[in-house]
């Protein structure tokens, strides 16, 4: 809403809404997984996750993890894929816009609305802000905990590929 002026939108730190964008961008980056519930998998289709991580981000994610089957180590074809999930998963468009997207909110949070300042004065403000903000505090820990538990996905997604633990070092 702040780039279309609406009179209704509210002013909020550029920080905070960069740090909840990038968190939406990353969440929504999940949908590359959607492989990890194909069809036949004892955690069913990851597509309801990854949508209710747009509102509750790791109160959804993290049980879907408790409750998802590891991978087993044969590979996976793309014929064994739901049509719907494999255009969304394996689609290279995917990456570069929510790459795109998150790049996009830092770069908002750092030099949007110069009534905040320059970067040292709205860094300040923001860490003044959330310090005392637990909602905005909470984004920046689902930050810290998509980094801390997205790798278990990524590993199972590569033996799904068929990409042997040795090839990754190279």
């Amino acid at each position: 809403a702040p780039l279309l002026s609406l009179p209704f939108s509210p002013v909020i730190h550029p920080g905070l809404e960069g740090i909840f964008n990038l968190l939406l961008a990353w969440a929504a980056a999940f949908a590359g997984f959607l492989s990890d519930g194909r069809p036949g998998r004892q955690s069913g289709s990851m597509l309801p996750t990854v949508l209710g991580m747009q509102l509750l981000t790791n109160a959804i994610y993290l049980p879907y993890l408790v409750i998802r089957s590891p991978e087993t180590s044969t590979a996976a074809s793309y014929d064994e894929l739901d049509p719907t999930e494999a255009t969304i998963s394996e689609s290279r468009v995917l990456g570069p816009l929510l790459a795109f997207v998150g790049s996009g909110s830092v770069l908002w949070g750092l030099f949007a609305r110069s009534e905040f300042g320059g970067i040292e004065e709205r860094s300040a403000s923001l860490i003044e802000l959330l310090s005392g903000d637990r909602l905005g505090s909470s984004f920046v820990v689902d930050l810290v905990l998509f980094a801390f538990f997205q790798g278990w996905l990524i590993d199972d997604d590569l033996k799904r590929r068929g990409v042997a633990p040795d090839e990754l070092s190279a």
